[in-house]
């Protein structure tokens, strides 16, 4: 006869790898839950994006910027998380005090711009850090995922600057076109194609130093115009004065017409300066280019369908 089978001796085995399985998942979420930041807990999706800040990726944490106690000695959250120096969300009048613990050189330059000026007077919806960079996904700026990233930069400005409702409040008023007229310039055009050695928004303006175009201090100012446009990497040794220094960056190149004009009163100075006698340069010499550029393209298309053609009549030929 065989030998009668142990009828318990499977189920145990079984019960057994159940128990190993669960106690190694269990063990699993436990030192998972201690390696976690407490945050996590409440708010996932915010601690999900810092994941991705270059903040996190250098051993930041929470507290770093909120403050608080993030070594909190459970799984699940407790009131040592929010004790101590706690401040939870920063107004924005402390946003910028928050990142000068670490950005002394960046805030002492940003303190000194007409968006801190603003915040100052109480006008809360001035660009802060938050709004250029980011709040928890806060990108390197050589990151091509960053607002702040050379190509981004226009757009992020634009997020304030094409906002009629703020920029016609009565103590900005400042025009909305500026997006749209600094996309009818050669620098826009060359980095939409991808040239990165062109100038944007903070090239002309400064991004942390930035002022109004009308303050003597100002990189846009007029006297100061040749000097921005001139510096390392732009147009260095290039000797203008400041009328042909602000060439067509927020002027329309639409509002530039043929049209004679004697009595240029009541003009916008600026579109004043582009005329020489009854006639908008800024009208005849861009059609002269395009002229120019039109025929020489013309001209080398044509040379080398001719070439073709007399190689195809020798080749018929022999």
């Amino acid at each position: 006869m065989f030998p009668k089978k142990n009828s318990t001796a499977f189920p145990l085995k079984k019960k057994l790898v159940l128990i190993s399985i669960t106690m190694f998942f269990l063990l699993a979420a436990i030192v998972s839950a201690q390696k976690d930041v407490s945050c996590y807990h409440c708010h996932t999706g915010v601690v999900s994006e810092f994941r991705n800040n270059i903040h996190y990726q250098m051993g930041f944490t929470c507290e770093n910027c909120h403050g608080g106690n993030i070594q909190s000695n459970t799984s699940v959250v407790s009131a040592n998380v929010m004790s101590g120096d706690f401040i939870g969300r920063p107004s924005r009048q402390d946003i910028t005090n928050v990142c000068s613990k670490c950005h002394e050189k960046e805030t002492k330059d940003y303190k000194q711009s007409i968006h801190w000026e603003q915040i100052e007077k109480g006008h809360l919806e001035a660009a802060t850090c938050t709004d250029c960079h980011g709040i928890h996904e806060i990108r390197a700026v050589s990151d091509n995922k960053s607002s702040s990233n050379h190509q981004n930069s226009p757009a992020t400005c634009a997020k304030c600057h094409s906002n009629k409702e703020m920029m016609s409040a009565w103590y900005y008023g400042i025009k909305t076109d500026r997006m749209d007229t600094y996309k009818e310039s050669f620098h826009w055009k060359a980095l939409e194609n991808g040239y990165n050695v062109v100038a944007t928004c903070a090239d002309c303006h400064n991004n942390h130093n930035t002022k109004s175009h009308d303050d003597p201090q100002s990189s846009t100012y007029p006297d100061n115009l040749p000097k921005t446009c001139g510096k390392a990497n732009c147009h260095p040794d290039v000797k203008f004065d400041a009328k042909i220094a602000a060439g067509l960056v927020h002027d329309k190149e639409s509002l530039h017409t043929g049209e004679l004009i004697f009595n240029k009163t009541g003009i916008d100075p600026l579109i004043k300066s582009y005329y020489l006698g009854p006639f908008d340069l800024a009208y005849w010499i861009a059609l002269f280019f395009k002229i120019l550029t039109t025929g020489v393209i013309g001209v080398f298309t044509g040379m080398v369908l001719l070439d073709l053609f007399s190689h195809f009549k020798v080749q018929k030929r022999w």
